[in-house]
């Protein structure tokens, strides 16, 4: 841990089972329920709730949390479960596998323990490697080694239609990940770009801008929560690239950052707890990354700020101001750290989870040094 950091990361539970890594975690976004993926064909989920009445602000970070295994989904997957996502109403769970196929997952009534397939998505050539829904939680796109990206059109009853097939990339697709706000999907690529896309409302979803400037695989993506004009790549090249928004379908990178001395597998960007917002810190949210070397480092941003003894500056192209908040050294112990998530829902902000090749799924708290 880095003694001058103003903040470290403390345990807060460990959730052994899988018996092989652990690829992915999701937090689900309306419920106190946590899920897991692995190599092992499976998804895990847990319940978790504080011995407070209820969470505020400070909420998690006050109150003892506590966790519990729910279930173990045996997703009937041929092969590994890479990545798991959340609809945004919580109800509904997808799975990305490498034997090329997404399941879709809702409970089956109301026992906790029961969990259904109710669609298969065929189509991907080969491994599946991300899923994600948008924020209106009306489609969900996928990638896969195939170097394609496709874009499903959620319907009721578990039907799903295929609006589009992208093609850009030309090596292996790592990751998808939609705007919160807008419909613009972002894929990240063993190609060392990143593809932006949009729907021509008269035709069809096309790329509008590719972000270049990682000299290696490009596994991890992440938008900025809330503020529209941000996102976060994370790379082989052991970087982590902040790019931003400076017109409406241009995107340069105004930041990198460093620290990690292996590839960085994972990016996610949390709101900062309220009480960092309200004194004026962190007003982009917290960043967290992880990867090869085991460490999950904490980034706290801000907008930037002029300067009264500079010249004035473009502010659409300044970076953001940044600070190390807190710096964890073999987070799993010797294993590679595959995924780190901060959870979205009000009042956790300061939780996030990490993934390992341990096969655990580890939940921690930022909390003071002092």
């Amino acid at each position: 841990m880095d003694s001058s950091a103003p903040y470290k990361l403390a345990p807060v539970a460990d959730l052994p089972g899988h018996d092989d890594r652990a690829w992915h975690v999701a937090w689900n976004p309306t419920k106190p329920v946590l899920a897991s993926c692995s190599a092992d064909k499976t998804v895990r989920l847990y319940s978790y709730a504080t011995s407070s009445n209820g969470a505020s602000d400070q909420g998690s970070s006050q109150s003892a949390l506590k966790f519990n295994f729910i279930t173990s989904i045996p997703t009937g997957h041929s092969k590994t479960v890479r990545s798991v996502a959340w609809s945004p109403s919580g109800q509904t769970l997808a799975t990305g596998s490498f034997d090329s196929n997404i399941g879709i997952w809702e409970k089956d009534g109301e026992d906790a323990d029961e969990w259904e397939c109710i669609s298969t998505l065929e189509g991907h050539e080969t491994e599946c490697k991300s899923v994600a829904y948008s924020s209106s939680g009306t489609l969900l796109a996928s990638c896969s080694r195939d170097k394609t990206v496709w874009i499903w059109e959620v319907h009721p009853e578990g039907d799903f239609e295929t609006i589009s097939v992208l093609m850009e990339h030309t090596q292996d697709v790592k990751c998808v990940a939609w705007h919160p706000e807008e419909e613009i999907l972002a894929s990240a690529s063993y190609d060392d770009t990143i593809k932006l896309y949009i729907e021509d409302p008269s035709d069809d979803w096309y790329c509008f801008s590719t972000l270049t400037g990682h000299a290696s695989t490009v596994w991890s993506i992440a938008w900025s929560p809330g503020m529209t004009s941000y996102l976060a790549s994370a790379s082989d090249d052991k970087t982590v690239r902040i790019w931003k928004r400076i017109a409406q379908h241009k995107w340069e990178c105004v930041l990198v950052l460093g620290g990690h001395e292996r590839s960085v597998y994972s990016v996610s960007w949390g709101k900062a707890p309220k009480s960092r917002r309200n004194a004026g810190f962190g007003g982009l949210g917290w960043l967290a990354s992880a990867g090869g070397d085991g460490t999950v480092l904490i980034w706290e941003l801000s907008e930037p700020k002029a300067s009264a003894d500079t010249a004035p500056v473009k502010v659409d192209s300044s970076p953001p101001q940044y600070k190390l908040n807190a710096s964890l050294p073999a987070a799993h112990g010797v294993y590679d750290v595959n995924s780190v998530v901060w959870n979205p829902r009000p009042g956790y902000e300061d939780l996030l989870a990490t993934a390992g090749d341990d096969g655990h799924t580890r939940v921690w708290r930022v909390v003071p040094s002092s």
